[in-house]
């Protein structure tokens, strides 16, 4: 099992503290200081069956600082973005063997975690 998040993140925080509550302890990858390469991300999208947009962070201060809103990407310009800036990817992202979740879901975690 593997963590991706940014440690500024409340959430990210409260995901990872989640974890550790029950027993499970894995790196914390922070996704700011180190992007997924593009196959990486690649991968994680096909694994999560959800698409490139499922990994984009549009609340987020970045997206709107570049005025992503308004512009028109393709999957591909997507994935090299994203590679380039870790605060344009959604997050926390838990990779547990062939399944990956995106954002903090307890319902997915729990599952995860294996009830304990």
């Amino acid at each position: 099992m593997e963590f991706y998040g940014y440690r500024r993140c409340s959430t990210c925080r409260n995901a990872y503290r989640f974890l550790q509550e029950r027993g499970i302890e894995v790196p914390f990858h922070d996704l700011v200081e180190q992007p997924p390469s593009v196959e990486q991300l690649r991968r994680w999208v096909e694994a999560s069956g959800q698409g490139v947009a499922a990994f984009i962070n549009r609340q987020g201060t970045r997206y709107r600082e570049l005025g992503l809103k308004d512009k028109t990407l393709s999957d591909e310009e997507w994935l090299h973005l994203l590679s380039q800036d870790g605060k344009l990817i959604k997050r926390p992202i838990l990779v547990d063997g062939d399944r990956v979740v995106v954002g903090f879901d307890r319902t997915a975690y729990e599952a995860a975690a294996g009830g304990r």
